[in-house]
């Protein structure tokens, strides 16, 4: 039989030995933290704001991102996670324009038919008020 291999889902710290240590402790000593990743954000952009799918390829980059600091790359970590940071930037400032474009181009059609738009209403008063009082007693 083969042996079980547990594997540590959490990619904050693990325990080794007793004592706590992060998945990115080398040798000397030196600690690195590991690399961001925007899964929040990117879950934004993916709902609200996902102009030419880029809210998708953010979130996807974003699970990469936990994937690889559950494994313990950090090389992959951090190359996906500064994808993540590049499509959520995209995302948010593509979505915002065109919220601002989908708003005046309201207005300006708005602005457009106001006359005709006043006259009709116009017509409607004239309409209604010649038909009632017709028929008044």
């Amino acid at each position: 039989m083969e042996p079980c291999v547990s594997v540590n889902m959490r990619p904050y710290d693990v325990k080794i030995q007793g004592g706590t240590a992060s998945l990115y402790t080398y040798p000397l000593g030196v600690v690195v933290p590991p690399p961001k990743d925007y899964v929040l954000w990117s879950m934004f952009n993916f709902s609200f704001m996902n102009v030419c799918c880029l809210g998708f390829a953010a979130l996807v980059y974003s699970i990469k991102t936990r994937d690889a600091k559950v494994i313990g790359d950090r090389e992959i970590g951090v190359l996906n996670s500064k994808k993540a940071k590049r499509c959520n930037i995209a995302a948010t400032v593509l979505g915002i324009l065109v919220f601002i474009l989908i708003c005046v181009m309201i207005g300006l059609v708005v602005a457009a038919y106001q006359d005709k738009l006043l006259q009709m209403m116009e017509d409607f008063w004239v309409q209604l008020e010649t038909t009632f009082s017709g028929n008044a007693i």
